[in-house]
């Protein structure tokens, strides 16, 4: 997939479709965050 048709798609995206899915992208890095330190913390299995 190349960068000038992911910008096009980008483009034609509704401004709350570019908010849910920044959300989204925020939501599953934190998520993925807190995992981790919860995992450092009480030591790798």
């Amino acid at each position: 997939m190349s960068l000038k048709s992911l910008k096009e798609k980008a483009a034609k995206l509704k401004p709350w479709q570019c908010f849910l899915l920044l959300y989204g992208i925020g939501f599953i890095a934190i998520l993925t965050a807190s995992y981790g330190i919860k995992l450092l913390m009480t030591g790798l299995p």
